[in-house]
């Protein structure tokens, strides 16, 4: 789905006028990017003054909405503060309760409003240097103008302050008992996942403070009460490894020594999945190690996306189910259009054949299905990342190859049957993985395959000096996924609907 139509989906109707006129936008860029020269120059004029008229309208109409709960927020603090007759209940009035709730509900709105305008600026912008082939260039406009956003008014603090003080009264009012609410709480190792998965909810991110201590020890602190909540704490296990999987743990002990009323750990990249058996002797099978790190500090169920082996699920008890999301019903709906000439679907060794045949039956649960196939490079390996030769199993002669996996680190293996497929007659190839590691010398040996397009998940944050070192790696967010299932598991409804190709179109986010 394009930003413009996730725009439309997510606006809340009575604010629409509030949000940034994206498609009006884009279509002047169109429009300048076909004009000569001489008509360019007043174009671009008009488009600047129609951005800056664009920034004004939603800064005001922050602005005006942040006053307008500042002033909800004093009227109950009024009522609240005001005596009440000698009484045994002590129970707040079902009025207040439904203020409480949708005062919160509003504000997370107002959450997910800056996100949205964040994001379809930033990708205006993009979209005038890609037009104007001022992309890569020192004429780009997209830095200037980021790091002008950052300082407009719908990007200040003044929704955190008002948050602090509903949150604040909100620790005198007894919640009302028949429901559970949620706590969406991000540690360090990805926070852009989590302010996606915060504005599509609609639930604010309670703030965690995450300290290092000069030895190293981390050092963590729950800023919110979370007793009788739901917990969902969002903390991928990236590198560095180590760090970021003791951070989840002191998290879950956190939430659970608070009195949360459940624990969900949402890790979109499972670290130490790759362990998950003896192949040797004298090793530990470490994946199931950190399934049972995670029981012991009090988890109740976690969510992952694309596990490296779906048996990890079962290093965990009966008592922490585990979802396992795929994100390959995304990609399969953004390499469809792509218009693929004969389209293979390549499985870069034979431990990954059952993830390429389900990417491959992916396309054949969309509308209007291509032809796709299927082919197998056998390789052979001298030691761990170092592979000693490779074999093709299929045909891929004047073919798009799309070779797919659930990772890439060195991207050895990965290049090296880009460039065998290239050798074995394939058009074009591309590659997709759900968790983009990028260890080492990977951005290199990408930029000097013959790979056209990296597409990843951002389950992993992208460094930026990755970027800086190739310009083929294209993201996609696993965001509207992760918050599929978040509500999914909150209301006691489907997952796995989630998990259909026919869906992908609509997760693209």
């Amino acid at each position: 789905m394009k930003f413009g139509q996730d725009l439309k989906n997510n606006i809340v109707p009575e604010w629409e006028y509030g949000y940034i006129a994206y498609d009006k936008l884009k279509e002047l860029i169109k429009k300048i990017s076909g004009e000569n020269v001489d008509e360019r120059e007043s174009l671009e004029e008009e488009f600047f003054l129609l951005l800056e008229e664009e920034l004004e309208k939603v800064n005001r109409f922050y602005l005006d909405k942040v006053t307008e709960f500042d002033a909800e927020l004093t009227s109950l603090d009024d009522s609240k503060a005001r005596p009440r007759s000698n009484s045994i209940s002590t129970v707040p009035s079902l009025s207040t309760q439904d203020q409480m709730m949708q005062l919160h509900a509003k504000i997370g709105q107002l959450q997910a409003f800056v996100w949205l305008n964040t994001q379809g600026f930033e990708k205006i912008m993009k979209k005038f240097d890609k037009f104007m082939g001022l992309r890569h260039t020192a004429a780009a406009k997209t830095p200037d103008f980021e790091a002008r956003l950052r300082n407009e008014a719908f990007k200040s603090d003044r929704l955190e302050s008002c948050l602090e003080r509903f949150k604040m009264m909100r620790s005198r009012v007894n919640q009302d008992g028949g429901s559970v609410e949620i706590k969406l709480i991000s540690g360090s190792a990805n926070k852009p996942l989590a302010e996606e998965i915060s504005a599509r909810l609609g639930v604010p991110l309670s703030p965690a403070k995450v300290r290092r201590f000069n030895d190293g020890e981390v050092n963590i602190q729950l800023c919110d009460s979370v007793r009788g909540c739901s917990v969902y704490i969002v903390q991928p296990t990236c590198p560095p490894v180590n760090d970021h999987l003791i951070e989840l743990l002191l998290l879950v002990s956190a939430a659970r020594r608070a009195s949360a009323s459940s624990v969900t750990a949402v890790v979109p990249y499972y670290g130490y999945a790759r362990q998950d058996r003896k192949d040797r002797s004298r090793v530990p099978i470490s994946a199931a190690d950190v399934a049972r790190m995670m029981e012991a500090m009090g988890v109740d169920r976690v969510v992952c996306v694309d596990l490296h082996c779906a048996q990890i699920q079962g290093f965990f008890g009966p008592r922490t189910p585990v979802d396992n999301l795929f994100a390959a019903p995304i990609a399969v709906s953004f390499f469809n259009m792509k218009d693929l000439v004969k389209p293979v679907i390549v499985s870069p060794d034979a431990g990954g054949v059952a993830r390429a045949k389900l990417f491959m039956e992916g396309f054949s649960r969309l509308p209007d299905p291509p032809e796709v196939t299927l082919a197998v490079i056998l390789k052979q390996r001298a030691g761990a990342g170092e592979v000693s030769s490779m074999h093709l199993v299929g045909s891929v002669a004047g073919c798009d190859c799309i070779i797919v996996d659930d990772m890439i680190d060195t991207a050895g293996t990965l290049t090296a049957a880009a460039n065998e497929l290239k050798n074995f007659g394939a058009q074009r190839v591309f590659a997709f993985a759900t968790h983009g590691l990028f260890s080492g010398p990977a951005a290199d040996r990408i930029e000097a395959c013959v790979l056209e397009e990296v597409v990843v998940a951002n389950t992993v944050p992208l460094r930026p000096e990755i970027t800086e070192r190739t310009r083929k790696i294209r993201m996609l967010s696993v965001g509207k996924l992760v918050e599929g299932a978040i509500r999914g598991i909150h209301s006691g409804t489907s997952v796995s609907a989630l998990f259909e190709a026919n869906v992908g179109g609509d997760l693209i986010a």
